[in-house]
């Protein structure tokens, strides 16, 4: 399967509210090859997830794919790989965490906050309901991260911490190894 071109930070589709996808649609054999080739553009760009406005297409996609040996995200508890329709956040925990994310479209990562836990409804690829209970703080993390593509959100809209936006050479010189000390609200060094 081929993989699609990532558009870069500035491409308008990263800005644009995305539409739902009709279940005519999501019948047709050009839709569901374009699904394949979403999700195979996650896995080979090492991904952990990737929206439908990332490869300059406006409809209302996602696929998550969390995998232990992802250099990217290294021993982050498995989640299969899964594509969602329309997905929505239909509940999310009051407690946050703020932790960092990066992005496909942009070599950047930065410290967001988000909700712990969240419950996500959608239908699957062949147009079911579907519902994501999402207890593990990343797999809500990477749902959330995703869907907000689909709103035309950016992870630095959510970026409380501007000093903490890096380019990603930069984040594994300076920041990989540091743990933020919420309290204080500064970092420390995580290897003494």
């Amino acid at each position: 399967m081929p993989t699609l071109k990532i558009v870069r930070l500035g491409h308008p589709a990263l800005r644009a509210k995305s539409r739902a996808v009709t279940k005519k649609e999501l019948a047709t054999k050009s839709f569901r090859r374009f699904l394949d080739n979403l999700a195979e553009t996650c896995i080979k760009s090492n991904g952990v997830g990737i929206a439908a406005p990332q490869v300059g297409v406006n409809k209302r996609v996602i696929v998550v794919n969390v995998n232990p040996k992802n250099s990217r995200y290294p021993g982050r508890k498995h989640f299969p790989l899964t594509i969602v329709i329309n997905p929505r956040v239909a509940s999310h925990s009051k407690q946050e965490k703020e932790d960092w994310e990066g992005d496909l479209s942009a070599s950047i990562r930065g410290l967001v906050p988000r909700p712990r836990a969240c419950t996500v409804v959608g239908l699957n690829r062949n147009g079911e309901k579907v519902t994501y209970k999402l207890t593990n703080d990343f797999h809500a993390r990477v749902f959330q991260h995703e869907i907000d593509h689909l709103n035309g959100v950016f992870l630095i809209d959510r970026v409380k911490r501007k000093e903490t936006l890096s380019e990603i050479a930069e984040w594994n010189r300076y920041w990989k190894n540091k743990k933020l000390n919420l309290a204080a609200g500064q970092f420390i060094s995580s290897n003494p």
